[in-house]
């Protein structure tokens, strides 16, 4: 995996609460975590989607 991509997760959870929390709306540390799971595991899925079949 590329640092790049982990760096880009990470960078958009933080910047998600820091809009989040210009808006007053709640900030809760699972919600965090959350993001940063559905973020790793959506780049999981298209990582596996990129590679190529084994029956070609």
């Amino acid at each position: 995996m590329q640092l790049g991509i982990w760096v880009g997760i990470v960078v958009s959870a933080i910047l998600s609460f820091v809009i989040a929390g210009f808006f007053n709306q709640p900030l809760h540390w699972y919600l965090f975590i959350l993001i940063l799971f559905i973020g790793f595991f959506t780049h999981t899925v298209i990582l596996i989607l990129q590679t190529p079949d084994e029956n070609e």
